[in-house]
């Protein structure tokens, strides 16, 4: 039987503003200032990023700081920062005594970053010309653009004494918030996990200068990056014709140093690459670091398929079938192989398998590496080709770090079409999304470690609260009446974490 409520849901439903009362609907986002405050990111961003004009209303930290902020509360593009503009009392806690910068500011401030000129109306856009007649979807007269957006030839580029110093502040919050984070989230055995990947970048429209027609479908924009566990050490966003294999060199390059101050000069790393990096400037690169790797050789499946083949039956170890994968049964192998023009040769270890309900022929793939077995640990070296597969396995799990910063920060999109702004605005981000990581996996109560940002939004920051000032001492009243018991009692453990940062 069903239970009746005793309250009669009302007949209709009203609304009203009361002037007297004074809240906040992400009072719990206290936690996030909380975190920031711990990390010192007002000094990383006074200490590494170039100064704007004395004419400015808003300092670069004035800037910077609100643009972090609103990107962890779930803020979007240049104008992400206009939340605090639409909540005061939000933007009281994380201390915005200006306020908050308008998405035009935020562009202003992130052509100084980048070392652009901002350009007049006319330099921008010019006539559209004649169009033919159009409708609208509602069968109405479309009215035709007057003008048109001006793309330059070449992508407009920021500066790179700029870029540079934006690099730098990456790199000094990649340091800080490695130091916060438990260091298993970064490990592999006993190797320090660096990761290096690609992504291709949507954008709409004609009006972005570095979109072009890269492997994938439409134009992109192409953003590279280099991890070392979860954080984002180095990245650089480049036109979408890049050749990733290409521009990473000068990526592992120029991360070198950070790497080693957060792993110790004694720690071993070992980076994990897919076969767009099997390139011989990649592992010259990576040797010069001295990190161990496992990278994907498929871009010469051909020539190894063939190598593979011609191994005897009795140099090729069964690891079984998997049902899951729909292999019917599987086997490794590993031979030494040196690519045409390179200095040195690489181990390949090669996996077949063939596949239920098929024709039982061999289907290949293929890792290089230089791992030997006794770098392994003891219980693993007389499985080393398996091992070594299982290690390059865990890849897929580091990708699922993008997630943060392409879907829970909107980087899928770019927000300009000038390739600097956006170059300012992703490092920006990238730096954002290193604090997420460090509440994700630092802040976040040990019953919920790992939790995804989304999700730390919902739980932790979206909880109503108003202030209260005293003793040099801003105070987040929470309403502890719509909040559950054991809610609370997670939040006050992430708050205490925070702290201790």
């Amino acid at each position: 039987m069903p239970v009746q409520s005793y309250t009669k849901r009302p007949r209709s439903v009203k609304a009203e503003f009361d002037p007297d009362f004074r809240a906040t609907p992400v009072g719990g986002a206290v936690l996030a200032e909380k975190a920031m405050r711990s990390l010192g990111l007002r000094r990383l961003i006074a200490g590494h990023l170039p100064a704007r004009s004395e004419m400015a209303k808003f300092s670069t930290l004035d800037a910077v700081y609100p643009l972090m902020a609103a990107l962890l509360l779930g803020g979007r593009g240049l104008g992400a920062a206009e939340l605090f503009r639409e909540d005061t009392l939000a933007a009281e806690i994380f201390g915005l005594e200006k306020g908050a910068p308008s998405a035009s500011t935020m562009y202003r401030a992130l052509c100084d970053l980048s070392g652009l000129v901002e350009r007049s109306e006319g330099d921008v856009y010019k006539p559209a010309g004649r169009r033919i007649e159009a409708m609208d979807m509602l069968g109405e007269p479309r009215r035709p653009p007057k003008t048109r957006r001006v793309v330059p030839e070449q992508p407009e580029a920021a500066d790179p004494g700029k870029l540079a110093q934006t690099d730098g502040f990456l790199g000094s919050v990649a340091r800080r918030c490695h130091k916060s984070l438990p260091a298993k989230v970064s490990r592999l055995l006993h190797w320090w996990v660096v990761f290096g990947d690609a992504t291709g970048l949507e954008v709409e429209g004609n009006c972005f200068d570095a979109a072009r027609n890269g492997y994938e479908k439409g134009k992109i924009i192409r953003w590279i990056t280099l991890m070392l566990g979860p954080l984002i050490v180095a990245q650089r966003l480049v036109a979408g014709n890049c050749d990733e294999g290409t521009a990473m060199p000068a990526l592992i390059r120029g991360a070198r140093e950070t790497i080693r101050e957060m792993t110790g000069s004694k720690g071993k790393a070992l980076s994990l690459l897919d076969a767009a990096y099997f390139e011989k400037a990649v592992i010259e690169a990576i040797d010069e670091c001295g990190w161990d790797f496992i990278v994907c050789a498929n871009q010469q499946r051909v020539c190894l398929e063939r190598i593979a083949a011609e191994r005897p039956e009795a140099q090729w170890d069964a690891s079984g079938a998997d049902a899951a994968r729909g292999w019917a049964e599987s086997q490794v192998c590993c031979f030494s192989h040196l690519p045409g023009g390179w200095g040195a040769p690489v181990s390949i270890v090669a996996r077949r398998w063939k596949k239920e309900g098929e024709l039982p022929e061999w289907h290949y793939a293929f890792v290089a590496t230089r791992i030997e077995p006794k770098d392994l640990p003891q219980r693993l070296q007389k499985r080393y080709c398996a091992t070594i597969w299982s290690l390059y396995g865990t890849k897929q799990g580091r990708e699922n770090h993008y997630k943060t910063p392409l879907r829970d920060q909107g980087l899928h999109h770019p927000p300009s079409g000038r390739l600097g702004v956006d170059q300012a605005y992703y490092c920006i981000t990238a730096a954002a999304s290193n604090i997420a990581m460090v509440l994700r996996y630092a802040v976040a109560p040990k019953a919920e470690r790992g939790i995804e940002l989304w999700r730390l939004r919902q739980r932790y920051f979206q909880i109503a609260g108003y202030l209260a000032r005293g003793a040099r001492a801003l105070t987040v009243r929470l309403a502890g009446a719509s909040v559950g018991a054991r809610r609370q009692a997670l939040w006050r453990e992430a708050f205490a974490a925070a702290g201790r940062l």
